[in-house]
């Protein structure tokens, strides 16, 4: 299985911070200095965003957002994680040991905004088949790359032993998402949860 794309040089694939990020800085406007970890820098679109918000970020590249033992040495007792893409990838063991990663990296009552993909995206049931949950597309700027896809109810399984949800709810994300990893093919009837949810 390959990784997934990392974020571009070129500034004309950068868009406006993600929706996700925007709650959270709303969430902490009153409290400046507030330690946030990022899973997945991307682009950088959401990490200039929440230090221009006087937020003090540890942000993990793309290729290290990916691995549990990554998260692990980021720290711990932060107050939220924003994660708009890197936990979208991946098979849904390895989802598991990554919620389990987040969790401990967060203290007691801090927040999760994060995206999973949805069983209702077009791209679920395409490409190779990892396991009940999972495809790798098997072309694109994401091929070989597996994709984790949820309904409600094994989302909130995912979820639910570390955390409890704020908000759950499917959005299409054909002009949110990061053109920087999708420049092959661009997203049609692409489908993502939008997750908040508190540190249990």
């Amino acid at each position: 299985m390959r990784e997934a794309p990392h974020s571009p040089e070129h500034a004309d694939t950068i868009a406006a911070a993600h929706p996700l990020a925007r709650a959270l800085i709303e969430r902490f406007r009153g409290e400046p200095g507030a330690r946030i970890l990022e899973i997945g820098t991307g682009s950088g679109r959401n990490l200039r965003a929440l230090q221009a918000a006087g937020l003090s970020v540890n942000s993990l590249d793309d290729a290290r957002a990916a691995r549990p033992d990554a998260i692990g040495a980021a720290g711990d007792d932060f107050a939220a994680a924003l994660s708009t893409h890197a936990l979208l990838h991946g098979d849904s063991n390895s989802l598991k040991e990554m919620m389990s990663a987040v969790a401990r990296a967060l203290r007691s009552g801090a927040f999760l905004y994060a995206t999973f993909g949805s069983s209702r995206d077009a791209r679920f049931g395409r490409g190779e088949r990892v396991d009940d949950l999972t495809f790798a597309p098997s072309e694109g700027d994401e091929r070989g790359v597996p994709h984790a896809y949820y309904d409600e109810q094994r989302l909130r399984a995912l979820l639910e032993p570390y955390f409890e949800i704020e908000s759950l709810g499917e959005h299409n994300v054909d002009r949110v998402a990061g053109s920087w990893a999708h420049r092959e093919e661009t997203l049609a009837g692409a489908i993502h949860w939008f997750a908040i949810a508190r540190r249990r």
